[in-house]
């Protein structure tokens, strides 16, 4: 073996040093990372623990943690019914994976899954991150049609993944420009229903499937009102299946269990994860309505033709399981939508008092993105922190106010991943209140705050190394 330097064991790791711990991401898993997360302040930072709202760094600062995991969260940190279900699988040994038996776990989560959502949607797979249901849902609208259609179409500004497949119907320039991407997709406006029918009409004997999100959830964009049902009218009249990616909205975010609701149709295929596993999991799934699986996969010489290795795992179906009834039982849904009117009104207040500051604010339930106004005397600070590429003023403008929110106020948010100047607020479902206006304190206080102390804030507490 190679002795590359010092071997770790579990209780070596948790009492890494923090200096110890940003050489080892430097020299092991990405520079560019640590230089980034120097940038906002976050490099030396750490849990000690974490519970509900809150994360208890190892300095002993309490951080009111409203990312909410970037919609992971939605119970917040290590939910004690999580913790409780994930302890019985283990205490009790149950087993954890083997595909010579029908799992009872994958069968109560897909009649759970069935259950919340309308009509026949109805046939579900289970597997391990977003991108990975996404590739599932692509694959089934294919398989429905049997190979003869192959054509995808998709929205600008969409995001649905990082796999291949998942890349080639999102618009990242960034990924498109370095990675070979699938033949025969299609873009089309966000928004505009009239776009979709001419592109569907343009290879009128070639698109299998149109997938989108119900609303943006990387730029917190919404369609126009009756945009959803256009599309469900369109996608229905040309036979195209309509897929929903749900992954970032589901599960109560939006006030609703999935965001299409609020729109009152039924997708063909809806993609689902993040909250799904309760903050612990790491799971996602897709839902089929009953033809479309059933031409697609339901007779047994195709019936194992899309599988996954760690498909329906005990723990994970377990955990996913226990979620779903305390989202229920906990009337979580209801309380999204509520306090979800609330945060908005408070933050909407901000963009009018802060005209200056603020470009928009927009949301739905607890999803809400507060769009800044960039700073123009950001250039040279830009060109110094990014000697080696072409950062925008958004971006640094964004970096600014997260750092002073952790740094100053002891509050946790994040920038929209396409639109870096926009700060989001996602927190846990279990948010209360009282919370809520401590953040929304927090970013007001940033908000007042002139930009030259800022900046200097900024630029002394960096930790960026070359």
């Amino acid at each position: 073996m190679i002795d590359k330097g010092n071997w770790y064991k579990l209780e070596d790791a948790e009492k890494l040093p923090s200096r110890t711990k940003s050489l080892l991401m430097r020299r092991y898993v990405n520079p560019g990372m640590v230089r980034l997360f120097g940038l906002l302040g976050l490099e030396e930072a750490w849990a000690s623990s974490a519970e509900g709202m809150h994360i208890i760094l190892n300095d002993g600062r309490r951080i009111l943690d409203m990312t909410g995991g970037n919609g992971v969260l939605g119970l917040g940190h290590n939910h004690p019914r999580i913790l409780s279900v994930r302890e019985k699988i283990a205490r009790e040994k149950r087993l954890e994976i083997c595909k010579a038996f029908l799992s009872p776990y994958v069968a109560a989560l897909a009649a759970n899954i069935s259950s919340l959502l309308p009509e026949d949607l109805d046939y579900s797979f289970f597997c391990n991150s977003g991108a990975e249901a996404v590739e599932g849902a692509l694959k089934t609208a294919e398989k429905y049609y049997g190979g003869s259609r192959k054509g995808l179409i998709y929205t600008d500004h969409s995001f649905h993944g990082k796999t291949h497949a998942a890349m080639s119907v999102s618009s990242l320039d960034e990924s498109r420009s370095y990675f070979q991407l699938l033949e025969q997709c299609y873009q089309v406006p966000y928004g505009s229903a009239s776009a979709l029918k001419e592109m569907i009409e343009r290879h009128r004997q070639d698109v299998c499937a149109f997938i989108v999100e119900a609303i943006h959830g990387t730029r917190i964009i919404f369609p126009s009102e009756g945009y959803m049902r256009e599309v469900r009218d369109i996608c229905t009249k040309n036979g195209v299946v309509l897929i929903l990616d749900e992954i970032y909205t589901g599960f109560g975010r939006t006030g609703y269990w999935f965001a299409f609701e609020a729109e009152g149709i039924v997708p063909d295929i809806v993609c689902y994860s993040k909250a799904f596993g309760g903050g612990k999991a790491s799971i996602a799934g897709y839902t089929v309505r009953r033809p479309i699986f059933l031409r697609a996969y339901g007779s047994t010489k195709d019936c194992m033709m899309h599988s996954s290795t760690f498909s329906g795992m005990t723990e994970e179906c377990a955990t996913a399981i226990e979620a779903l009834n305390i989202f229920k039982e906990e009337g979580l849904i209801e309380k999204s939508r509520k306090l979800g009117g609330y945060l908005g009104e408070r933050l909407s207040a901000l963009k009018i008092k802060y005209p200056e500051r603020v470009n928009d604010v927009r949301g739905r339930g607890l999803l809400w993105g507060i769009e800044l106004k960039p700073v123009f005397g950001l250039n040279r600070i830009s060109k110094n922190i990014f000697p080696e590429d072409n950062q925008t003023l958004d971006s640094l403008t964004g970096a600014i106010v997260l750092a002073a929110l952790f740094g100053r106020y002891n509050l946790l948010a994040y920038l929209g991943f396409t639109r870096r100047n926009l700060i989001v607020f996602s927190p846990a479902l279990i948010v209360n209140e009282e919370e809520l206006d401590k953040a929304v304190s927090a970013l007001e206080g940033v908000l007042k705050t002139p930009w030259p102390v800022l900046i200097s804030s900024f630029l002394t507490k960096r930790t960026i190394k070359p």
